[in-house]
């Protein structure tokens, strides 16, 4: 999937001709510049543009590394306790399916859910990929994130701006947010599998892009994970610092930089003595 570049904007000459958003922000972007105002020449979109791009990018690393793996490999235990390679990557593509169903159910005017048949299905598809072989593993993974990167790029601007599914941690999300979260699963998971013996990233080898976003997602759902007695200020030094909980008596200063704390955050390692435990990070 080539995704559309953000850089080089499309420039809307007739505004009746463009769905009425595009033509309202490019009128907005010309009077910005007609009256003086700083602008970056940037037109925004409603469509996703950057996740879009670091999901494909994460999926070809994805794909890479799953074209280096055989049987032996599949029966390894990755990171994720209980999970062995096999396993994570039936998920990977099982989640990739579910991705193309709510877009593809998106553009049809439905709001499809993730997983219909909630935690159980997602649970069995998962199981029932213990005994499959590197080859299967690999043709199964690269069809379904074709299929996704397929119904990404068949998406019209109007789908983008109202379409939604139905996620089992968010509910109703929004397809903007939906291209995020399976950025997430792409990047994160790819780690997960545990592959540093086949060239496989480690937890510094994340996409700058997707830690920025990540980021300020995870930090926006930290109130309902902090302990009510808590006020955890968290200052990583490489960017701006953040309070949580506010309210809190005990006072906790996360002071590591954003990598490190971000594997805390999202389970992957424990905290330092004295940091609070977190509610399941979603």
């Amino acid at each position: 999937m080539a995704a559309p570049t953000s850089s080089s904007p499309a420039v809307v000459s007739d505004p009746d001709s463009e769905p009425a958003q595009e033509a309202g922000i490019a009128s907005a972007v010309a009077s910005a510049s007609g009256s003086g105002l700083p602008t970056s020449g940037y037109l925004p979109s409603v469509i996703p543009h950057d996740r879009l791009g670091g999901c494909v990018a994460a999926h070809r690393r994805l794909l890479d590394l799953v074209a280096r793996v055989d049987d032996d490999v599949l029966r390894r235990p990755c990171a994720l306790p209980g999970w062995s390679v096999a396993h994570l990557l039936t998920h990977l593509a099982r989640n990739a399916e579910a991705h193309a169903r709510m877009v593809e159910a998106a553009s049809d005017g439905q709001i499809a859910d993730m997983y219909p048949g909630g935690q159980r299905q997602r649970n069995d598809d998962i199981a029932a990929g213990e005994r499959i072989d590197a080859a299967t593993a690999r043709a199964d993974l690269a069809a379904a994130v074709a299929r996704l990167e397929a119904a990404w790029d068949a998406t019209h601007v109007d789908v983008w701006r109202f379409g939604a599914g139905r996620v089992l941690a968010y509910g109703v999300t929004t397809l903007a947010d939906l291209v995020f979260l399976r950025w997430r699963e792409a990047e994160i998971h790819t780690v997960d599998l545990d592959l540093a013996d086949r060239d496989g990233p480690r937890w510094a080898d994340l996409d700058p892009a997707y830690v920025d976003v990540e980021w300020e997602w995870t930090v926006r759902g930290l109130p309902d994970r902090v302990p009510p007695e808590v006020t955890l200020l968290l200052a990583p030094g490489d960017r701006p610092s953040h309070s949580v909980g506010r309210r809190g008596e005990r006072l906790v200063v996360v002071d590591d930089a954003t990598l490190p704390t971000l594997a805390w955050l999202t389970g992957r390692v424990p905290g330092r003595d004295g940091w609070p435990t977190l509610g399941p990070w979603s």
